[in-house]
């Protein structure tokens, strides 16, 4: 069963779903996740649905490697590298 916190109704619909069904889910989503979204949708001319998969994917990718493998992220630009320390 996916622990929603107390919403048993959500648990209950997706119970026995296989994880590759696609799900609709709606949220309240912060002023600057809005902006990163519109950001992504201008510069890769991508759907919202399709922006939301990118960067929830990005964060997926970034919080595995840094949580369940130990490992650094460092980004290298014109200043130099730095490193991204998840909070």
């Amino acid at each position: 069963m996916v622990m929603l916190g107390n919403r048993t109704d959500v648990e209950e619909a997706l119970e026995g779903r296989l994880a590759t069904d696609p799900r609709r889910i709606n949220v309240a989503i912060s002023p600057d996740t809005v902006r990163a979204l519109e950001r992504l949708i201008e510069c890769e001319d991508v759907t919202l649905t399709e922006a939301l998969r990118r960067l929830v994917g990005y964060g997926d990718f970034v919080y595995r490697a840094m949580r369940d493998r130990g490992e650094q992220l460092f980004l290298t630009g014109p200043d130099g590298p730095r490193e991204v320390v998840l909070l």
